[in-house]
């Protein structure tokens, strides 16, 4: 019979072999220059398995965190994954690896760019340039639906506005007024100079979103990725408090990662990128819970299908 001392042993030789095998393979795409698009795939399920590893308990998921950490210091500074891996500004999906999403930053080192390219490739960073696509879209029905009128937004975690200004180059005359809400005042000065030439036309509030009591009502109150990081508790009680401040006949929209995220083990464990993540049934629920009406509630989503989001009438 195997000894309880053996059994153990197995247990951290089959440990060793799948970190040491994924190990290996990466470093073999690292030798190559990183990845080709038809070997996307490939690292992909590679990923897929070593979480399924972890999920089951075979694997811990520090050991994985230690050596992609280990290996984004060595191999992959200065690439899309070290941003979300080091953390530069503290804390996951700041507003600096956004706004490089929203423009596809590519590293100009011939080692780093495929890498880069197979970040930018997933379909969670599609989803994110995906959302300011959706929210130009709000715009545009909000302006069409009220021609003429003083139209107000409200904005919260705005991060680096790069929604806002890539609105205002394509539509120059537009009169909608931003209010912008965001905690970090460094995502404020970014903000502030990435939108300067449309500074008359938007305001940006050093705020907590989830304190913040507004001092007007809205036609629009938009958030793009801060609910991803809620709780369903606060979730439901931001919603609550944001929806007395919108207009008759305006919306609050929120964004939230469905459960359908392709990319949720690589964020998870090539990127340290933890979201809640929620299904439509959910949004829904959580949405009655703040109060809204059942037929005032419709949740909608990008063309990849990862980024859903929930529209509350007032």
């Amino acid at each position: 019979m195997i000894s309880e001392l053996q059994q153990h042993s197995m247990v951290d030789l089959d440990r060793s072999a799948i970190l040491s095998g994924f190990q290996q393979s990466l470093e073999a795409m690292i030798r190559r220059g990183g990845p080709m698009p038809q070997e996307y795939g490939e690292l992909n399920r590679a990923i897929r398995r070593l979480a399924d590893e972890v999920r089951v308990g075979n694997v811990a998921a520090q050991e994985v965190k230690s050596l992609v950490r280990s290996a984004t210091e060595s191999y992959f500074r200065g690439t899309m994954q070290a941003e979300s891996v080091l953390k530069k500004h503290g804390y996951s999906g700041d507003f600096e690896i956004i706004d490089d999403i929203y423009r596809m930053r590519i590293s100009p080192e011939p080692e780093l760019r495929r890498w880069d390219l197979f970040f930018h490739a997933q379909p969670a960073p599609c989803a994110v340039r995906n959302r300011k696509a959706y929210f130009h879209q709000l715009l545009r029905d909000l302006t069409v639906r009220q021609p003429g009128k003083s139209l107000r937004v409200l904005n919260i975690a705005s991060g680096p506005a790069r929604d806002l200004r890539e609105w205002f180059d394509a539509n120059p005359e537009s009169e909608i007024r931003f209010d912008c809400i965001e905690l970090d005042p460094t995502a404020i000065a970014h903000a502030t100079a990435v939108c300067a030439a449309y500074g008359d036309r938007i305001t940006f509030h050093h705020q907590n979103a989830l304190k913040f009591v507004p001092a007007e009502k809205y036609d629009l109150i938009w958030s793009a990725g801060l609910f991803d990081y809620l709780t369903d508790r606060l979730f439901t009680r931001v919603v609550r408090s944001l929806m007395p401040f919108v207009k008759a006949g305006g919306e609050v929209v929120v964004g939230n990662f469905s459960e359908f995220n392709a990319s949720r083990d690589y964020m998870e464990l090539m990127g340290d990128w933890y979201l809640e993540h929620r299904s439509e049934a959910r949004l829904r629920e959580l949405a009655e819970k703040a109060g809204a009406k059942t037929e005032k509630v419709d949740v909608r989503w990008e063309p990849e299908g990862v980024n859903l989001f929930v529209h509350v009438a007032v």
